[in-house]
């Protein structure tokens, strides 16, 4: 094929389908390999959530909190990704999802690849361990565990990454986006939107509609070293994601990720809906992303 395969996730990193799709994007990710290149663009799902109102899920007024938190629980049993809800109080309390979307944007500036590693690690903090990333030293504290620089990422937190923000949503406003996710797929001249939560099929399904034929994929081989590589590779990984990538049943992706942390490779995180392993950073591993060793 001549031309790479590009998809755009339209986003925000408190969004829960978009939590929830991060299986099929790691799924197309490794399957398509060097084809294929991913980037996201912030859309801002609440400015305010005293005037915010989603009537499709029944969200807005003054049970706002209730509704949000029956919402997240639903969408992790139907999509499979981790949702703490024991812990979700701090995150139920933002009153916009603008900062977060902005902090991307900041990091961004720096580094495009730490940035992408960052909305992973704000994903993880609103699902899995509550925290308020809405507040700007929250926001700051998971820059400089990505080793981004902290104190020029606040700077570009209330400059130049207000206006990348901006022009994301501009780039939202033309493809007609107002719910996320969504997604463009994109081959040479061609592409198509596909608006919502999507399986993997249809992804690959609008590929080869696209690129006029079938797309070669690979799908790595189910073994315990081959999955303890792709923890490392991305640095934590739910259940739901070496299932959809690997192409096998939970039951039997969580049996290999539970053997890898009895042996000490990887460490779990239990929570209400699941299950989130995290590469264990001992002697011999490097974070492809950080650049950070050991």
């Amino acid at each position: 094929m001549e031309s790479q395969i590009e998809i755009t996730e339209f986003t925000d990193p408190y969004c829960t389908w978009c939590w929830g799709s991060e299986p099929v994007l790691r799924h197309a990710l490794e399957a398509y390999g060097d084809q294929i290149s991913l980037r996201f663009v912030m859309g801002g799902l609440v400015e305010d959530r005293t005037t915010f109102y989603d009537p499709a899920n029944g969200i807005g007024g003054e049970q706002w909190e209730q509704q949000i938190a029956t919402h997240w629980l639903e969408a992790s049993r139907r999509h499979g990704m981790p949702v703490d809800m024991a812990r979700y109080e701090r995150v139920l309390g933002m009153p916009s999802t603008y900062p977060a979307n902005i902090a991307y944007e900041a990091a961004k500036l720096q580094d495009l690849n730490l940035a992408d590693r960052y909305l992973r690690r704000l994903r993880e903090a609103a699902a899995i361990e509550g925290l308020a990333i809405h507040e700007p030293e929250v926001l700051a504290d998971l820059a400089a565990e990505m080793r981004l620089d902290r104190e020029r990422f606040k700077r570009d937190f209330s400059g130049p990454a207000v206006d990348a923000f901006a022009a994301d949503r501009a780039i939202c406003a033309k493809y007609g986006v107002h719910g996320f996710p969504a997604f463009l797929v994109r081959i040479g001249e061609r592409e198509q939107l596909l608006p919502g939560y999507r399986g993997f099929a249809q992804f690959t399904g609008l590929i080869d509609l696209l690129a006029g034929g079938p797309v070669p994929r690979q799908r790595p081989a189910f073994r315990d070293e081959v999955v303890l590589g792709f923890v490392n590779k991305y640095g934590s990984a739910a259940t739901r994601e070496v299932a959809e990538v690997f192409e096998v049943a939970d039951d039997a992706a969580d049996e290999a990720l539970q053997r890898l942390t009895t042996a000490g490779l990887l460490e779990c995180v239990q929570v209400e809906t699941g299950r989130l392993y995290h590469a264990v950073r001992g002697e011999g591993f490097c974070d492809t992303a950080t650049g950070v060793c050991g």
